[in-house]
């Protein structure tokens, strides 16, 4: 039986990278528990984008290639392109989510949803109003 995947949302890894972010500890125990459980990691190929761009602005342009570097080279991640279903999928949800919604995170809810997991890596409020597990802040593991 496959272990359900983690699906990765940049908020996670902005919180894995910078210490002084309130879900720092909460990101740095998911992702320790994500490796100790060999749970399959997907992050959309936009996420790396949005990953790379937020931590150049946020934190500094060397840790963002530094994490660019890391996550492209990993055998920890598996990059998905997203394809024109999941695109729609995302755009269906979008139109129902408050303007302060995101498309991407709405991306990343269709991706969990058509790789039929509940989890993901990111701790945007959006994803447990949307009936997402925020791994390491509303699962108990």
């Amino acid at each position: 039986m496959m272990k359900s995947p983690v699906i990765a949302d940049s908020s996670g890894f902005v919180s894995l990278v910078s210490a002084t972010d309130s879900n720092h500890a909460r990101a740095l125990a998911g992702s320790v528990s994500i490796q100790e459980q060999h749970l399959p990691f997907i992050m959309p190929g936009e996420i790396v984008t949005e990953t790379v761009n937020v931590l150049g602005k946020k934190v500094s342009h060397d840790i963002a290639v530094r994490v660019g570097k890391s996550i492209l080279e990993s055998p920890d991640f598996t990059i998905v392109e997203t394809s024109t279903t999941i695109r729609k999928e995302a755009l269906v949800k979008f139109s129902s989510q408050p303007a302060s919604v995101s498309f991407t995170d709405c991306l990343v809810m269709a991706t969990a949803d058509a790789y039929n997991t509940k989890f993901v890596f990111g701790y945007d409020e959006v994803f447990r109003k949307n009936g997402y597990i925020r791994f390491g802040l509303d699962d108990q593991k």
